[in-house]
């Protein structure tokens, strides 16, 4: 990979590498920031991610199998803890010194698995984003699906920082009354950049309907903070919703989706 190419990602924030649901004993590939990772549960419930190549002849991790806290390479059978340490060379007098692999802090939250791939010591999990209201008993979770879309993620960003298109491409389930000619508003923050705009005194769309009785969030993970105001209260004022745009390789985004509601 180039330099320029490794250049386009921000390193140093925490990224949604996969769903909980999605990881087990067996090694789960993906890619993100267009590097190939390995990732799996460990035997007390935590996870493990690791670059996705033996050092021995680069074949892929997630092609082999875990035993335990290891997981095996497929081709010889060299073996590697969480660290990505070697712990075994079946075929070898000794453990080569260089039979190393890469691994990347994890951590667990919000039902997805979080990597940080920058400099390990500043992964702190206290700096993956806040999401308010979660595991509050007066509040519900739905537990999204995702999407993966083939383009740059810069595209995903520039659509989720554009709610005005709404009117035009979501007629039946995003976009209402006010939805075509009320203003928008941008905040720029150190973090993120915000465009928002209140609707007010108007129906809801139809995707909001049913959530009148109660407040909507909407959250997808990301480092980048487009949020668009639209779910209905009972006075007829709009409660903020937020998405979060996730990109995970050039060419390749994939969003992650939850909602928080509050119960009736």
């Amino acid at each position: 990979m180039s330099n320029a190419t490794t250049e386009m990602f921000l390193r140093n924030v925490w990224y949604p590498v996969a769903w909980e649901r999605e990881i087990t004993a067996v090694p789960h590939a993906a890619k993100l920031l267009g590097e190939r990772v390995v990732v799996f549960r460990r035997t007390d419930g935590s996870y493990a991610a690791l670059n996705d190549a033996c050092p021995h002849r680069k074949t892929p991790l997630s092609l082999g199998h875990v035993h335990g806290d290891l997981i095996e390479c497929g081709y010889h059978g060299l073996t590697f803890d969480c660290t990505g340490a070697c712990v075994k060379a079946p075929t070898n007098a000794q453990i080569p010194a260089d039979a190393i692999v890469r691994s990347y802090p994890v951590h667990a939250r919000y039902g997805l698995v979080w990597m940080w791939m920058g400099d390990a010591a500043g992964a702190d999990p206290a700096n993956i984003f806040h999401v308010e209201h979660w595991a509050d008993p007066a509040w519900g979770t739905t537990i999204g699906d995702d999407m993966v879309v083939d383009c740059n993620y810069l595209y995903i960003t520039d659509n989720l920082l554009d709610p005005s298109h709404v009117a035009w491409v979501h007629p039946g389930s995003f976009a209402g009354q006010g939805s075509d000619d009320t203003p928008l508003q941008t905040t720029i923050a150190d973090d993120g950049i915000t465009t928002w705009r209140w609707i007010l005194d108007s129906p809801p769309a139809p995707f909001y309907a049913p959530f009148l009785e109660f407040d909507a969030t909407f959250q997808s993970p990301s480092g980048f903070l487009p949020e668009t105001k639209s779910a209905l209260l009972p006075n007829n004022q709009m409660e903020p919703t937020r998405v979060w745009s996730t990109h995970h390789a050039m060419g390749r985004a994939r969003l992650q989706l939850e909602a928080i509601r509050r119960k009736r």
